[in-house]
């Protein structure tokens, strides 16, 4: 057996802007795993925002692969979560195929599904906002990127030009309650479905007075990572966002959403800016969320490998 990491740069579309950085590229990796079973593929999407980058990925996981025990005993939560996610994700793929299994049903998944995916919009000029609509009328909901300065002025203009459900996306964007809720009092009538973390992770208590006055759903994202202590989440939001790159395993992948929904939490499967192989195992969970976020691949200017396909907004595996 033999498990190595290929790095793969991939363009992107427009220039990806998040209230706290901005990019035109992202370099991730594939994992391979070859095997008598067959040969596994998985990916590694590094952020920033915990720590990871190529640089650090390449060290931490050079230091694992000399153990070449390909044990999943051997993943810790001391490991980057993209990190964990790719090497855990083909090891029990492989466990999988030698049991004669799909994975999802190795892992007593539901069945995925086709699901209707929204479509990402980065903080932009005002001016270049309607030629980004252009191409998006098939999509039924859009997920804005904003910051505290810009939120409003975008906003407004896009609700000029469509009548989509909104997912505005602040990434702890907000510092001051107040601050928060005169922007709040301004975006009425827009059409917004929900707000996925306006403040940073640490503000609790403004969370928890937000959730008893917002009008609109409160989606956390930073708030949870590869853990969460859903008594106090389900305190602060309607709903969380799961990612496997944050994650870090489908196992826990799992594990959050049936906890999520005993805390009567609504569940989002998000991803990061992936190639379709790291979107594709996103997809094994789309029987069990409620919303579904799964365009990372549609940002990407030249997507190489096409295991998943968009069609009128709806996302499904080829």
């Amino acid at each position: 057996m033999k498990l190595w990491l290929e790095k793969i740069h991939l363009d992107l579309k427009v220039n990806w802007k998040l209230s706290r950085n901005q990019t035109t590229f992202k370099e991730n990796f594939i994992v391979h795993f070859e095997t008598d079973h067959g040969h596994f593929r998985s990916e590694i999407a590094p952020n920033i925002r915990y720590g990871e980058t190529p640089e650090s990925i390449e060290t931490q996981f050079a230091e694992w692969n000399k153990k070449n025990s390909f044990d999943l005993n051997t993943l810790d939560s001391k490991m980057f979560h993209s990190l964990r996610f790719g090497l855990e994700s083909v090891l029990l793929a492989y466990g999988a195929a030698k049991k004669g299994k799909n994975l999802s049903s190795y892992l007593n998944l539901k069945d995925s599904r086709p699901q209707i995916t929204s479509y990402s919009m980065p903080i932009m000029p005002i001016g270049e906002i309607a030629e980004y609509l252009k191409p998006l009328d098939r999509f039924k909901s859009l997920k804005i990127k904003v910051n505290a300065e810009s939120a409003f002025d975008m906003l407004q203009e896009i609700h000029k030009r469509t009548q989509v459900k909104l997912r505005v996306d602040a990434n702890e964007g907000w510092s001051d309650l107040d601050e928060y809720l005169r922007f709040q009092e301004k975006i009425q009538g827009m059409n917004i479905e929900l707000i996925e973390q306006p403040f940073p992770s640490h503000m609790h208590a403004e969370y928890r007075e937000l959730k008893k006055i917002s009008p609109y759903k409160l989606l956390a994202d930073e708030s949870i990572e590869d853990v969460g202590d859903f008594s106090e989440l389900s305190g602060q939001f309607h709903a969380v966002n799961i990612k496997l790159m944050k994650t870090g395993s489908l196992i826990k992948a799992r594990e959050l959403i049936h906890e999520a929904k005993r805390h009567n939490l609504e569940v989002m499967m998000g991803c990061m800016i992936e190639t379709t192989i790291g979107i594709s195992y996103g997809m094994l969970f789309t029987g069990m969320v409620d919303y579904v976020d799964l365009d990372g691949f549609l940002l990407i200017k030249e997507e190489p490998f096409r295991l998943v396909k968009e069609t009128e907004g709806i996302v499904s595996l080829t």
